[in-house]
């Protein structure tokens, strides 16, 4: 080949070169940072080159509102939403618009008398800031880190994710540009190698990157991919919300565990032995492994399981187990928080909510033994103490206690029973934590009444039912293809409850809307509006695409024949597999008195399956079906 073809050739070449789609990896999408300090939504990405993102965005309205997208990116994790009050601004969702090309998009709405205009886009060292005026995130916006519900099943708060994410890396040493730092950065930061690798003179090793395979679809609210060894601890990271536990220890060897609901392990990482003491002081080592399907389990075998204690970052996506002996509180934070309030909510007969609101972002501690619970806030110096017993004075948490920690640090504790069960969320802005404290032991020696003396429980409502749209708010349930299973469960719990009405039937629905709604909580409202039944309507889901069908689930004894009978009416009903009548212990239908039944109303894993579940005929059918089964049992009954 002469020299004028080489040239030719390598135009060419080169030109095609250029034609074809580029080969570098997404960027990755993380989350949702609120910043109300600097009237700011913070998007953060980890990404190898530059965002590429318009610097104008779209207006539309009906509702009013404004969309951008952000190209050649993966969200990490589920859908995500931020939900604003005493604002122009309603919310921010941020959603995988596409995955050919791969497209986040993040969808704001307003008032409709606000000038959308008057919102800013910044991209900062190719991490997304939104400007806007005052913020005020809603109350209601926590995110569970600490739950004791005695089963974690499927449905109790699992967040269904089926995003292909593309082989995506985690580096832990990407550095961040000091110059959009907020003080959300700086907590978080102590949870990350570059703020922990010498503040203390100590060493870290074994730090885990692993690689998510491109076919993975995330089912669970936390996929735990890495690891951090800190002497005396282990940290443990991932993608989506962590949520804890009690702890508790076992012999032989002595052992400390902890179990992470709701959460699965990649599994190159799932039972190494890891050395956590790596200056040689000691021979404790941990292990992480996947316990159940959906259940990740943290061991840690030392001849001192009493001291290990799990430390949580502001934004819940890591955890740290430590030894608390080699625990440096200062070097948690270099943020100082006050605790500046207290707020009491009671939530019904057994259940109390209590809000502690701070300054700032706080790093904080949850231990738990058979009789007490309690909270170590390694950032906060002070607190207003008489206020704050004027405001626990006469409630369920009279007895808490708060006590200054050595250095910096506050100890807040209260007694409590083993059968007790407790609660614990923090907003998304790191600067509130919110307990949930329901009594289920026997009175208190105080109480100038016995359990004997409470008044009879009465009889059910005649032809009653309380019909249950499983998951809602930030709870999706299982997503396939932009198809949530919060909204089909809703519109068909509404289709039952109408057909019902109608024939003269009384109905109550746990949800009306699409907010979020804890287990508990259905179980209490089930108990005030005292139904003769319980009907909880779920969408089903499973890794493989191929299983579709039909199921009813119940669990005591006096709910098997209603469960029959409905699965006898939607077998009539749909034209899709019996799977049969299981019993199971979803939490709902364990801890209602009444007759209880779940429903699984066909698969959103299976497209077949989907691509029906949406449709007018399948929606009017499987409601037709529910209601007829409801009224043959009640019907029965008389």
């Amino acid at each position: 080949m002469d020299f004028a073809k080489k040239i030719v050739f390598f135009i060419i070449t080169f030109l095609i070169f250029l034609t074809l789609p580029s080969m570098a990896e997404p960027a990755k999408v993380m989350s949702l940072n609120y910043d109300d300090s600097g009237c700011m939504v913070y998007i953060s990405v980890d990404n190898g080159s530059d965002v590429n993102f318009p610097v104008k965005y779209v207006r539309l309205e009906n509702p009013n509102r404004i969309y951008f997208d952000i190209n050649d990116s993966v969200l990490i994790g589920p859908k995500q939403q931020l939900v604003f009050e005493k604002s122009k601004i309603k919310e921010i969702r941020l959603a995988q618009f596409s995955t050919n090309p791969n497209v986040v998009r993040a969808v704001v709405t307003f008032e409709e008398d606000f000038d959308a205009s008057k919102v800013k886009l910044i991209n900062a060292n190719g991490n997304v800031i939104v400007l806007a005026e005052k913020l005020q995130l809603t109350n209601e916006y926590f995110n569970p880190i600490y739950d004791e519900n005695p089963e974690v099943l499927p449905y109790s708060g699992v967040v269904a994710n089926s995003q292909v994410v593309q082989k995506v890396t985690v580096n832990p040493n990407v550095q961040k540009d000091n110059s959009s730092k907020t003080a959300m950065d700086e907590i978080n930061k102590a949870f990350e190698l570059s703020t922990l690798n010498n503040s203390d003179g100590q060493t870290y090793d074994s730090i885990v990157s692993v690689d998510i395979s491109s076919d993975l679809k995330l089912r669970t609210k936390y996929f735990i991919d890495g690891y951090y060894l800190k002497n005396g601890g282990l940290l443990v990271s991932g993608y989506g919300q962590i949520t804890a536990a009690k702890t508790f220890m076992l012999d032989s060897p002595k052992r400390v565990v902890i179990d992470l609901p709701n959460a699965f392990v990649d599994k190159k990482i799932r039972n190494k032995e890891l050395n956590l003491c790596l200056d040689g002081s000691c021979k404790d080592s941990a292990k992480i492994g996947q316990f159940e399907f959906n259940k990740a389990r943290i061991v840690v075998t030392t001849e001192t399981p009493e001291k290990y204690i799990p430390v949580y970052s502001s934004d819940a996506q890591s955890m740290l187990l430590i030894n608390a002996d080699k625990l440096n509180h200062i070097t948690l934070s270099p943020i100082v928080a006050n605790l500046q309030n207290a707020y009491i909510k009671k939530i019904n007969s057994k259940t109390t909510e209590l809000i502690l609101s701070f300054t700032a972002t706080v790093v904080h501690s949850i231990v738990r033994d058979d009789n007490s619970f309690g909270i170590y806030l390694f950032n906060v110096q002070s607190y207003n103490e008489p206020d704050i017993i004027k405001t626990l004075s006469g409630t369920p948490y009279k007895n808490l206690t708060l006590s200054l920690l050595p250095k910096i640090g506050v100890k807040s504790v209260m007694k409590v029973s083993k059968e007790d069960v407790i609660q614990v969320a923090q907003s998304v802005d790191g600067k509130a934590i919110r307990i949930m404290y329901t009594k289920n032991s026997a009175k208190s020696k105080d109480d100038s009444k016995s359990e004997t003396s409470e008044t009879p429980k009465k009889p059910p409502i005649k032809n009653k039912v309380v019909i249950d749209p499983g998951h809602g708010g930030s709870d999706y349930g299982a997503i396939r293809e932009g198809i949530n299973e919060k909204d089909i469960t809703l519109e068909l719990s509404q289709r039952v409850a109408s057909i019902l009405k109608s024939k003269g039937y009384k109905t109550a629905l746990t949800r009306v809307d699409d907010t979020y709604l804890g287990l508990q909580e259905r179980c209490d409202f089930t108990e005030e509006e005292n139904p003769e039944i319980f009907v909880s309507i779920h969408v089903n889901s499973a890794v493989a695409t191929e299983p579709s069908g039909l199921e009813t689930h119940y669990y005591h004894e006096n709910s098997i024949g209603l469960a029959e009978i409905i699965q006898k009416h939607l077998v009539k009903e749909i034209d899709s597999k019996d799977r049969g009548v299981l019993k199971s212990k979803f939490y709902v239908i364990n801890h209602t008195d009444v007759p209880a039944v779940l429903v699984e109303t066909g698969f959103l894993s299976n497209a077949e399956e989907r691509a029906e579940l949406v449709t007018e005929k399948r929606k009017q059918a499987t409601a037709k079906a529910i209601a007829d089964g409801i009224m043959e049992y009640l019907k029965k009954k008389k």
